[in-house]
């Protein structure tokens, strides 16, 4: 269970640094994970991302303040990490419901975030297909965008239905997704693209990435797509990697490997790719 007790020790950091400048960089960073990793494995257990948990916290705590103290708006907005009065009254807006001036002249029902504490306990999880297989390195070919973390399920599936409005499946095949670790902002690459065959120049406006050796978990998927693939991809997150025993992250990528066929047929075939290594 050491990625339940990394991600349990990444929990506290933000905790104990919940009102300074964190992210969930710096928490992967105290806890030796890549921040991919850390926000992949936190969203499929949690079902929020990093920032929306900080946030959800921050806010929990600027209501108790709210109601125990006689702050002025101005103080909290600063001290729970808004610029502006007017930034930190919309966000607490959203969140609870009511406007920060609203809670000390009324009773008023209020939201609580709670500090996470993050177990595994397995009832009726789904049956996973999948093989371990090691394969050579390769190179693939195709078009790349960058995306965050938070906004990711919705605007990948948008990145597909342009790529194939502006034609470019007519230079490269769309046989992959594939998911890059995440840079110092927390966006990470995604390119759609094939393996380059030898000799095959790469097609103008498009670029290549090594894909090193590795062995690799291969996870069977069916059903259509968007939603077959990101179910697959949580429940490999939140089921297999914390409780396989044999397995870990190799490096931080996945790759998403499409057949031909009608991706919105129930009996789609697909596979979720993520390269391991046996734990020490």
């Amino acid at each position: 269970m050491e990625l339940v007790e990394s991600l349990n020790a990444a929990l506290q950091y933000l905790e104990k640094h919940l009102l300074d400048e964190t992210d969930s960089a710096k928490a992967a960073r105290h806890v030796g994970l890549s921040r991919f990793y850390l926000e992949r494995t936190f969203a499929a257990l949690t079902g929020m991302s990093v920032s929306e948990y900080i946030r959800a916290r921050r806010l929990t705590l600027a209501a108790q303040a709210l109601l125990t103290g006689d702050q002025k708006v101005i103080d909290l907005a600063l001290k729970y990490g808004y610029d502006t009065p007017e930034s930190f009254t919309k966000a607490f807006s959203r969140f609870h419901g009511v406007t920060p001036s609203s809670v000390r002249r009324m009773s008023t029902l209020l939201r609580c975030q709670n500090p996470h504490v993050i177990s595994i306990k397995m009832e009726g999880a789904n049956i996973m297909n999948y093989k371990i297989e090691q394969m050579d390195a390769f190179t693939v070919v195709g078009a790349e965008q960058s995306f965050q973390m938070d906004t990711s399920t919705r605007e990948i599936p948008k990145f597909w239905e342009a790529f194939f409005q502006q034609g470019l499946h007519e230079k490269v095949i769309p046989m992959f997704g594939i998911c890059f670790d995440a840079d110092a902002s927390g966006n990470f690459p995604y390119l759609i693209g094939e393996v380059l065959k030898d000799g095959k120049e790469v097609p103008q406006g498009l670029t290549t990435r090594e894909i090193p050796a590795h062995q690799w978990a291969r996870f069977s998927c069916i059903g259509p797509m968007p939603g077959a693939i990101q179910s697959m991809t949580k429940q490999i997150y939140s089921e297999w990697l914390p409780t396989n025993g044999t397995y870990e992250v190799a490096q931080y990528m996945e790759i998403e490997m499409y057949s031909e066929g009608d991706t919105t047929a129930a009996d789609y075939y697909s596979e979720v790719w993520i390269p391991v290594k046996k734990k020490a």
